[in-house]
């Protein structure tokens, strides 16, 4: 054999060498099963089973002791769910909003006063309500809702005090020139 084939041997047996230590390598990173070319595996490849966790120790031979289910406690005046705004009346539904204000609670505020203004549009605590609606929205960083509402508010309710202190608060301030008529077109006066 002469040196020239001797050489062509030894390098194609590297090569062949490095591709089954690549080859292995892969497969061992791959779980211990080689992946076929095209990526999918066949029909025919061995499925192995996920580990699955350990089986609960035995049960012992004494008799279980019957165990009562927990009773429930009766709640205390401070833990008593809240009640849903739609069965207040409007008195308790105000008392319930301005607690609710006072505590900074502006979610529970925004929603009894989103609630009362729909139920209660145009009673005497309206103004009020609509004031704390306003003010709970801005605090809750809704500034443009708030600003919104307060538009709303000073063209709606225009004669009372709780719009003058709207007003002030948020600079909106009544269109006296624009209203909308009963058919709802806009009238200029």
């Amino acid at each position: 054999m002469s040196r020239a084939v001797a050489s062509r041997l030894a390098i194609g047996a590297a090569i062949l060498a490095a591709a089954v230590v690549a080859v292995l390598w892969q497969s061992e990173s791959s779980g211990g099963k080689a992946k076929p070319a095209g990526g999918t595996v066949p029909a025919t490849a061995e499925v192995i089973p996920p580990r699955l966790a350990p089986s609960p120790p035995p049960a012992t031979a004494t008799s279980p002791v019957p165990t009562e289910p927990p009773r429930p406690q009766a709640a205390s005046p401070d833990t008593r769910p809240a009640s849903p705004p739609a069965q207040l009346g409007e008195a308790g539904l105000m008392e319930r909003l301005r607690k609710a204000r006072a505590t900074g609670q502006h979610g529970l505020a925004i929603q009894l006063a989103r609630e009362g203004n729909r139920r209660f549009p145009d009673s005497a605590s309206a103004p009020e309500r609509h004031s704390i609606l306003i003010h709970s929205l801005a605090d809750d960083e809704q500034r443009t809702e708030a600003r919104g509402e307060a538009e709303y508010m000073v063209n709606h309710y225009p004669d009372s005090d709780w719009v003058r202190e709207i007003e002030r608060f948020t600079g909106a301030h009544r269109h006296r020139n624009v209203r909308l008529n009963d058919a709802g077109e806009i009238e200029y006066y």
